[in-house]
This record gives structure tokens, C-alpha cells and sequence, in this order.
């Protein structure tokens, strides 16, 4: 009785058993051996482990990609800015001065055009003549010129031509380069029309104004100041009328009293003779048209005028 109520009964690993002084052993035995059985009942499965270099490993092509992008362009960029710089700075030295010097030159002619021969009356008039007193304005007419040689062969062959063609023409003196005078008139206004024409048949061709000088010799300059009347009338009248425009009855007067007060003036020297002769012979040729309307006789009176352009020219150089 008294072992019976003595007995405790516990459970082992799901099994009742009595617990006696003779089992306490035994029981320490399993006890021992499920506490070794349980941390291996407990033990959570091994983790894997990454090597901590194979996620740099795999970020970094992406960031020396990204570097070497960003160098090539930046490398470009600078090499494109080099390139640019330098070929702006080259139009700046070279292509803009070219192109602002015929603009120079436009403004000049425009405003001028004055030959190199005869640029002006100082040009023209011994520094003597300045102190003497000559305040004698300079004549200035209007040419139409067919182009410009430094070659005088070349000139005189190209000039043949175009006179062969029936084109009034000379080879301006003085002229550095070699200028080639087809028309002359008082104004470019006067010779527009006529300038028209000559481009609508192919010659390429540029409007100038000519400034003439003057001479110290008193005489001799009275008599050019007396001629320049009949001489501008005569350029006007034969320039407009080839230009297909009219002329009034009171201008055909006028020509007619300017050549009049020519004739009494003219003086009688070897000096002077041939610009005599072309400007009368300009003036008959002019006259003879209004009688006969024939278009050769203004062509001739313009071939006249050019040639009496020249010698005026020799005579003030």
C-alpha cells in the first residue's frame, strides 16, 4: 500500500511510466537523450550564403559602361566646340572681310565712281593751280561700261569685237584696270533705258559716274566749261531717244543755240582738234536724226561722244 501510494507515473517521450528510485536512472538516461535529440529537432536549416563581392561584381560593368559613356561624350562635345570655335574664327579673319570690301566699293562707286585717272579736280591740278585759285567744279558724266582688262591686248581685242557687232565703243584712257565704255549719257537715269536694252541682248554691263578734272591754262579751261553744255545735251538727247523716249521741240532748240555758241568759241589749235571734230561730228549726227529717224545715225553720235570723252580726258590729265 504504501509503495502503491508512493507511485508517481509520468510520460517519456509519449509513454506512461511509474516513477521509482529504480526508473530514476533510466529516466535521467532519456532525459539526456532527448535533450540531445532536441537541438537537432530545433536546428533551422543551414542559410546560404552569397560571396558579398558577386552583387558589386555584377553592378559594376553597369557603372564603368556609364563612366565610359559619359567621358566619350563629354571627350565629343569638347572636340566638336574645338572644331566650331575654330571655323568661326576663320570666317571672322577671312570670308567677312571679303565680303564687306566690294560693299565698300558698291558705296564708293555709287556715291562716285570716280576714275583713277581723273578722281577728282585736286587729283588732276598741280598743287600750283590750288593756290592760283582754280575753283572750277568738275564736269561729270555718266557712262555704261562693258568690262574691265589688265591686259591692254586683250582689251583692244575684246573691244574689236563688240564694234564689229555695231556696238559704239572705246577703250577708255586713264583707266587702270583697263575700263570699256559702250554709252555715255549726263546721268545713270538718262542711260537706265539704255543700259535695259543692252542686257536684254546678253552684254553684261555696269553704270559708273566719271568725274573730269580741270587745267591750270585759263584758256584752255574756258573753252571745256563752254563745251560741257553742248556736250551733256547731245548724251542726253542720242541716250534717250535709242532708249525709245522722246524729245520735246524746245530741246531740239536748245541743242541747236548750244552748238552755236560752241562754233564761236571754238579755238584754233592743234590742242584741241580732235575734241573739236568728235563733239561736231556728235552734234551733225544728232541733227541729221531728227530729219531722217534713222537709229544708225544716234549709235554713230554716241561713237563720236565716247571718242570726244577721251580726248577731254587726255586734255585734263
Amino acid at each position: 500500500m504504501d509503495k502503491q501510494g508512493k507511485e508517481i507515473s509520468i510520460k517519456i517521450n509519449g509513454k506512461e511510466r511509474p516513477f521509482t528510485t529504480e526508473t530514476s536512472t533510466y529516466i535521467e538516461a532519456e532525459i539526456s537523450a532527448a535533450k540531445e535529440e532536441e537541438p537537432l529537432a530545433l536546428e533551422a536549416p543551414p542559410l546560404v550564403s552569397f560571396p558579398s563581392e558577386t552583387t558589386p561584381s555584377k553592378k559594376r560593368p553597369k557603372v564603368n559602361r556609364m563612366i565610359k559613356t559619359r567621358v566619350k561624350s563629354a571627350v565629343f562635345s569638347i572636340f566638336m566646340a574645338v572644331i566650331i570655335g575654330t571655323s568661326f574664327g576663320f570666317i571672322v579673319l577671312n570670308v567677312i572681310p571679303e565680303k564687306k570690301e566690294p560693299m565698300s566699293l558698291q558705296k564708293d562707286r555709287s556715291l562716285s565712281a570716280i576714275s583713277p585717272a581723273s578722281s577728282s579736280k585736286t587729283a588732276n591740278v598741280p598743287p600750283s593751280s590750288a593756290a592760283e585759285g582754280n575753283t572750277e567744279s568738275a564736269f561729270t558724266v555718266s557712262v555704261i561700261q562693258a568690262g574691265v582688262f589688265s591686259d591692254e591686248k586683250a582689251a583692244k581685242t575684246y573691244a574689236k569685237q563688240l564694234q564689229n557687232s555695231g556696238i559704239p565703243i572705246v577703250v577708255a584712257v586713264g583707266q587702270q584696270p583697263i575700263s570699256l565704255f559702250i554709252a555715255v549719257g549726263a546721268d545713270k537715269e538718262t542711260l537706265q533705258p539704255l543700259n535695259d536694252w543692252y542686257k536684254q541682248k546678253g552684254q553684261s554691263t555696269y553704270m559708273k559716274l566719271l568725274s573730269l578734272g580741270t587745267v591750270n591754262d585759263r584758256q584752255l579751261q574756258d573753252f571745256l566749261t563752254a563745251s560741257e553744255s553742248l556736250y551733256e545735251k547731245v548724251a542726253v538727247l542720242s541716250a534717250r531717244l535709242l532708249g525709245k523716249g522722246e524729245v520735246k521741240p524746245n530741246e531740239w532748240a536748245s541743242l541747236k543755240n548750244a552748238y552755236k555758241q560752241f562754233e564761236s568759241q571754238s579755238p584754233s589749235n592743234n590742242q584741241t582738234k580732235q575734241y573739236v571734230r568728235h563733239l561736231k561730228n556728235a552734234y551733225l549726227s544728232l541733227d541729221a536724226y531728227q530729219e531722217e529717224e534713222d537709229d544708225a545715225l544716234l549709235w554713230k553720235a554716241q561713237q563720236e561722244l565716247l571718242e570726244a570723252l577721251n580726248d577731254y580726258i587726255s586734255l585734263t590729265s
